[in-house]
């Protein structure tokens, strides 16, 4: 589950239709039961926060590339 009110980027507060769709099917699949904190988009990626620490890289695509502690 997602909080809208704390997905912001580079160029301010970006709209949930900005997410891409595989990125939440990757979080709903791997992620069941957690909940996402926040959403940061960079200039080359999204940085998804998981609460519980764990955070997750996508390109601008919306392809995972890693996991960080």
């Amino acid at each position: 589950m997602a909080n809208w009110n704390l997905i912001r980027g580079i160029e301010g507060k970006f709209s949930s239709q900005d997410v891409r769709k595989n990125m939440l099917s990757y979080i709903i699949k791997n992620y069941p039961a957690k909940l996402v904190e926040f959403i940061e988009k960079d200039f080359n990626r999204y940085r998804i926060a998981i609460r519980g620490g764990e955070s997750l890289i996508f390109d601008l695509k919306g392809q995972f590339v890693e996991a960080r502690n």
